[in-house]
């Protein structure tokens, strides 16, 4: 973030750490300020636009990310059975570790009720390593429902039973 001789620090560097350290720990680390930060930290916000984490399968950070994040939510797909669609990437940081840890916060669109709902993924990646998804999740205290699979009316169901049951079943009764 650019500074002019104009802009004044509202926070000293302390004030600056325990702010820092108390967003990091609210949002774990996906939502920070980092408008009213002088001071440099671990964290950096990235720029969608730019081509700072662009490689060879990508032309911007952002088709980066989304790469990433549709991995991820591949995965969750997966494991919770859902069928959440990937809309967009809205922002991410990231942290240096043994690699960069890329703190991504995307858009899906839930079949469900074709609403559009925020994720969040956590994903260590770097070069020549493994890229590791450590979680992929709804966005938590959002206060909407995430159930990520088509609604299914009486009618589907119906036609679902009496394809699938046999009609020697019906004679039973």
């Amino acid at each position: 973030m650019t500074r002019t001789e104009k802009d004044k620090p509202e926070l000293t560097p302390e004030q600056e750490l325990a702010l820092m350290t108390k967003e990091v720990n609210a949002s774990d680390g996906f939502d920070i300020d980092f408008s009213s930060f002088r001071c440099v930290f671990n964290y950096h916000p990235t720029v969608l636009h730019s081509d700072q984490f662009a490689d060879d399968d990508s032309e911007t950070t952002e088709d980066f990310l989304k790469m990433l994040a549709q991995e991820a939510l591949d995965v969750y797909n997966g494991r919770h059975v859902t069928e959440y669609e990937l809309v967009k990437v809205v922002k991410a940081n990231y942290h240096f570790a043994c690699a960069i840890m890329f703190l991504i916060t995307f858009q899906v669109k839930d079949p469900y009720d074709n609403m559009i709902k925020l994720f969040q993924t956590r994903v260590r990646q770097g070069k020549h390593i493994t890229t590791h998804y450590v979680f992929c999740r709804p966005k938590p205290n959002q206060g909407v429902k995430y159930i990520g699979i088509k609604k299914v009316v009486k009618r589907d169901i119906e036609q679902v039973v009496k394809s699938h049951v046999p009609k020697d079943v019906n004679k039973q009764k």
